[in-house]
């Protein structure tokens, strides 16, 4: 059985499991101050328990806690200040987008929410600890989505040079990197620019007589991805931030490449795996749907009801096309019988295409919560289809959107960690 961090790995959430401190009495005590918010050394004993199982689960042998304190009080942190934020401008994680993350888990690893729930306890684990872990990640990314996402402009030039560049290795290649970042502050001063040069030549010194990357960033690394050993993952070469775009080009399988400086600091990038080709093609599927919101005079739970017993009409032999002509709130679709007609892939809101993607043809989903309401979707059928123009521009805008994306992440970070009041006991 697979240990529970590596099921929610799966998701891609920055979430680890949080594990009881075994045989450790803590002295509880104030270990930061963020704002008016008071950070506890049981809590940071207990993101160090998390961080720790990570690793291990991943066969990584982790540093001393001492070399890794730092690190993770650094890590909680930002997310207290992002969380802070997000409480702020009052956004919050819908409980059936929250279920649907857990059950995303539980899918991908063969097995029922149920069941999920049952291993999580076989690990002494509490399900509720790892329900909230999950929802503060998911409000976090859901701030980063809202408040960096506003700040990336792509111009039509942009996606026009880009699509001229589409057919070079670096467009149609994924890159599975690796990264130490050395920061630099906001407002640097030629000293500090010499001792974080001299700190990223150290570092590259280092790798270069043999000491582990994935150590050496754990340790040193001042950037998101520290606490997983610098991995960032697959990454197409397109997204890639420009500072380690020519330079990833050019590395072998496990090369490093020289120190290199972006606005943000320097870093190091080392290349674990490349794939790839080019792509022509993309499915396209053809459905239809039923929306019905909450109003105020229908609560949620009255929607839920209606969706659901709309559902089972359905799957009894009444017309789909019909009841969505008299039921669904979504009236630029209900005139037709519900049809969203063909759409390729990022047409709808994620829970949506998730739903629409796991729905085979002719088949109907389960109910589906959006930002919208409840749906039900019936597929009727899916293609290939040759990618076109406009599609291909699409494509370029949000390619173009998540390389810059990076890099604005980074400064946004930047000014939320100087705007706030830190004081580290």
């Amino acid at each position: 059985m697979r240990k529970i961090a590596q099921l929610c790995l799966v998701m891609g959430l920055a979430f680890s499991a949080v594990l009881p401190v075994q045989a450790r009495e803590v002295l509880d005590r104030v270990v930061a101050v963020v704002n008016t918010e008071a950070l506890m050394q049981s809590e940071l004993e207990t993101k160090m328990d998390s961080v720790y199982q990570n690793l291990r689960q991943r066969n990584i042998s982790p540093p001393p806690r001492d070399q890794l304190r730092q690190q993770v009080l650094d890590r909680l942190i930002l997310d207290t200040i992002q969380l802070q934020q997000a409480k702020k401008l009052g956004m919050r994680v819908q409980e059936q987008q929250l279920m649907q993350a857990l059950a995303s888990v539980a899918q991908k690893n063969k097995m029922t929410l149920n069941q999920f729930r049952q291993v999580l306890e076989s690990q002494g684990i509490p399900f509720d600890s790892v329900r909230d872990q999950i929802s503060r990640e998911l409000l976090i990314s859901q701030l980063r989505q809202r408040s960096v996402g506003s700040r990336v402009r792509i111009s039509d030039q942009e996606v026009d040079a880009f699509l001229a560049q589409e057919k070079s290795e670096l467009n149609s290649t994924d890159y599975h990197l690796q990264q130490i970042t050395i920061r630099l502050p906001d407002k640097v001063t030629p000293q500090q620019v010499a001792e974080a040069e001299q700190l990223v030549q150290s570092s590259y010194q280092k790798l270069i007589n043999g000491e582990d990357f994935t150590q050496l960033a754990i340790r040193t690394s001042q950037d998101d991805f520290a606490l997983e050993g610098g991995d960032m993952g697959w990454r197409r070469g397109s997204e890639l931030p420009l500072y380690m775009a020519d330079p990833v080009q050019s590395l072998g399988i496990n090369q490093i490449s020289l120190p290199l400086r972006s606005p943000a600091g320097f870093h190091i990038v080392k290349l674990l795996e490349k794939r790839g080709g080019p792509s022509k093609l993309i499915t396209e599927t053809l459905s239809r749907h039923i929306l019905i919101s909450p109003t105020a005079l229908r609560s949620e739970a009255e929607a839920r009801q209606l969706i659901r017993s709309l559902r089972e009409r359905v799957k009894n032999g009444e017309d789909f096309a019909e009841l969505a002509r008299n039921y669904s709130d979504d009236k630029g679709s209900a005139g037709d019988g519900g049809s969203l007609g063909w759409a390729g892939p990022g047409k709808f809101v994620p829970a949506f295409e998730a739903a629409l993607n796991i729905t085979p043809i002719d088949g109907l989903s389960d109910i589906v919560r959006t930002q919208f309401g409840w749906h039900i979707i019936q597929v009727n059928g899916r293609r290939s289809q040759d990618i076109g123009e406009q599609v291909l521009k699409e494509q370029a805008r949000q390619q173009l959107f998540k390389r810059k994306f990076d890099s604005e992440l980074d400064n946004w970070l930047r000014e939320m960690r100087a705007a706030a009041y830190i004081e580290e006991k």
